[in-house]
């Protein structure tokens, strides 16, 4: 069987229990606000009664937590796999593929994730075109999420209160002359980048640069995206061929 990271790993090398149990958190941490039992089940197609069990002995360890209305959520275990996955550093096939988009469209590709509330940048190759885009240019100035693709990308598929709790604490800051700075219209934005899959920016981060971000998502949680930067000309000469490469490089690492 394929998983989403593209190891085949034969069915009779699979424990059930454990894989049942790994469908049930990753339903969970999609919720963003935490699942009853019956829910947790109903979504991962998993009996209620294995559902109860498995959720209480990952209770027990520490990889959920349980509120006063007795809904489920990611527990503080689940912080000691985050530290130790963003320690090995991106897949090799994502930085594959951030290599192959620079070959193929000439222009600057990114990989970026998501990281202590803000989005960073994770590998960059620089484009082979004279005239490109520098790779420094995403990789600094954290917290304006609002006015990059990436950013954008990411925000996009937060959960609704996580969203709301970004906004409330992140001044949409005016960086250019594009930039969008009122918030009902940075929210009408993230609902058509989640509607059509991807994110488009033109100079609204650096005068001159346009951007095209793709998501990666594993079901509805997007755990990083690939963009591509071009100078602006290019960028609006080559756009729907850069948004189509953008987008089935996001395809072909998320997980259905």
């Amino acid at each position: 069987m394929s998983e989403p990271n593209g190891v085949d790993v034969p069915r009779h090398h699979r424990v059930l229990a454990v894989v049942k149990a790994m469908h049930l958190l990753v339903r969970i941490g999609e919720s963003g606000d935490g699942l009853p039992v019956a829910d947790a089940a109903r979504e991962a197609g998993i009996p209620l009664t294995t559902a109860y069990h498995l959720i209480n002995t990952m209770l027990s360890e520490g990889f959920l937590t349980r509120d006063t209305s007795r809904r489920y959520m990611l527990g503080p275990k689940i912080a000691t796999l985050v530290v130790g996955y963003e320690r090995g550093g991106p897949p090799p096939a994502r930085l594959a593929e951030v290599r192959r988009l620079a070959e193929e469209t000439g222009e600057t590709a990114y990989l970026s994730g998501w990281r202590d509330n803000q989005v960073v940048a994770l590998a960059t190759i620089e484009g082979s075109s004279a005239v490109r885009v520098g790779s420094a240019i995403h990789t600094e100035l954290s917290g304006l999420e609002h006015a990059r693709a990436a950013g954008k990308t990411m925000l996009a598929h937060l959960s609704p209160s996580d969203l709301d709790a970004y906004l409330a604490s992140h001044e949409l800051t005016k960086v250019t002359a594009n930039t969008v700075t009122d918030v009902a219209v940075l929210r009408e934005q993230l609902q058509t980048i989640r509607h059509v899959g991807y994110a488009v920016e033109e100079a609204e981060f650096t005068d001159g640069v346009g951007c095209v971000t793709a998501p990666i998502l594993q079901g509805r949680t997007c755990v990083g995206c690939f963009t591509i930067s071009a100078p602006i000309d290019r960028f609006h000469r080559d756009r729907e061929v850069l948004i189509r490469a953008a987008v089935e490089a996001g395809e072909r690492h998320s997980a259905q």
